[in-house]
């Protein structure tokens, strides 16, 4: 079972007897996750010019969440109970903080591309690195704040497996998930159908935006497939109340919170997966490049301005 389903219950908190199987498939997930996540992360510091493409700072933030949620919660989870009392706090701190970074940099990933899209001749002049740096401090200060407030609540019973915390104040919690995942879907919606509607654009062009966006679309629906549904049921039994959490629902929201955790540790594949530098620098760690390949495709050169889309105007999605 998962962390969180400790707090949900002011009265009897959960204590959890974790099995071999379940060992094995917290420490897996957190040492692929980690790796991966490592890779995606050393290039993107070492060989992305974040001037040029500033919206790499707000992969690098995700890849950031993503990484300690590997280290912190997937390696440690199944020896939760051996942890000093004095680390509980801190713990949940830093687990629902990179959870929720995560979901919310993902909205402003949707955010980045909607302003490309419609702004395309204006872009570089709406978003740069020095502004994005400013959003990502505001978002990492923010819900730190935010999350200290929440384990202010939360009362340690010997272990950090038994704890306390009020449900109606840990409900806050999965709605801000909810809400971020379904805005972040809503966008990528709302950007297909934009760049669906550019009549004027050749094949080749609109070919063009739609890799540039395969990874913004595969990011979202990813996230909206494994995220979504353990949150939805968790708020289900939330308001339902007890009479719903029976045998089908305890298998329903473990069967989706294992694929949560899942879910985490693909994110840093498909970022691998769907954007060009980092395929062909891990393909080049690999050595499955030729070594008299072209820096220009393993390297993010600086784009002048001659060079940048052209601006059309904006279209509305009519639906």
């Amino acid at each position: 079972m998962n962390s969180t389903e400790a707090v949900t219950n002011v009265t009897q908190p959960y204590i959890e007897n974790i099995t071999i199987g379940e060992t094995a498939f917290y420490v897996t997930c957190g040492i692929v996750g980690t790796i991966f996540n490592s890779i995606v992360l050393w290039i993107a510091l070492r060989y992305i010019n974040t001037e040029d493409k500033p919206r790499q700072i707000i992969v690098i933030n995700m890849t950031v969440a993503d990484l300690l949620m590997c280290i912190v919660y997937m390696k440690t989870r199944p020896w939760l109970s051996y942890f000093n009392p004095a680390l509980c706090h801190p713990y949940y701190l830093i687990i629902w903080t990179c959870q929720m970074c995560s979901c919310l940099n993902l909205v402003w990933l949707n955010v980045d591309k909607l302003i490309y899209i419609q702004f395309p001749l204006h872009y570089y002049q709406i978003v740069n690195r020095k502004r994005l740096l400013w959003v990502s401090a505001a978002t990492w200060g923010g819900l730190i704040a935010l999350n200290i407030a929440l384990v202010s609540f939360l009362q340690v019973n010997g272990s950090c497996l038994i704890i306390t915390l009020n449900p109606y104040v840990y409900v806050l919690n999965p709605i801000f998930y909810v809400v971020m995942i379904i805005t972040s879907f809503s966008l990528s919606a709302l950007i297909y159908c934009i760049a669906h509607n550019l009549t004027h654009m050749e094949e080749r062009q609109r070919s063009k935006l739609f890799r540039r966006l395969f990874f913004l679309f595969s990011s979202t629906l990813w996230t909206f497939f494994t995220c979504l549904p353990y949150r939805l049921f968790y708020l289900f039994g939330n308001f339902c109340g007890e009479d719903c959490r029976n045998a089908a629902y305890s298998f329903a929201t473990t069967l989706f919170f294992r694929l949560l955790i899942v879910g985490i540790m693909i994110n840093p594949v498909i970022t691998i997966w769907t954007q060009r530098i980092y395929r062909l620098r891990l393909m080049r760690m690999f050595g499955r490049l030729r070594e008299n390949s072209s820096t220009e495709v393993l390297m993010v050169s600086n784009r002048r301005a001659s060079e940048r889309p052209p601006e059309h105007t904006p279209l509305r999605c009519d639906l």
